[in-house]
């Protein structure tokens, strides 16, 4: 097997401030097709049901959610944003997802 084959997706990692936590929302409403926002409540507890780029923001600054993560369109591939609460701040993990 092709060591290529094996070749895992890079993947970022940093944490934001609320200002640049603003900024990355605008963004994403700006300049992606979103697919889906899903709500992380608790530790291994996903929300039922998708919501919109608003309430997911409006959430995570109220810390009513653990984490959200937001699959978008970007330029011809798919990405998918993590963002959880950390304190003041915000930790992304972000990784394209390429599935063909």
């Amino acid at each position: 097997m092709d060591s290529t084959e094996n070749k895992l997706p890079d993947l970022q990692n940093t944490l934001l401030n609320p200002e640049v936590l603003e900024q990355l929302f605008r963004d994403i409403e700006r300049c992606t097709e979103i697919i889906e926002i899903i709500p992380k409540v608790s530790a291994g507890y996903v929300g039922q049901t998708s919501i919109t780029l608003e309430e997911a923001r409006a959430h995570l600054l109220s810390k009513q959610v653990r984490a959200v993560q937001i699959r978008y369109q970007y330029e011809g591939a798919q990405w998918w944003d993590t963002i959880m609460a950390v304190g003041d701040q915000f930790r992304l993990v972000r990784i394209e997802h390429n599935f063909g």
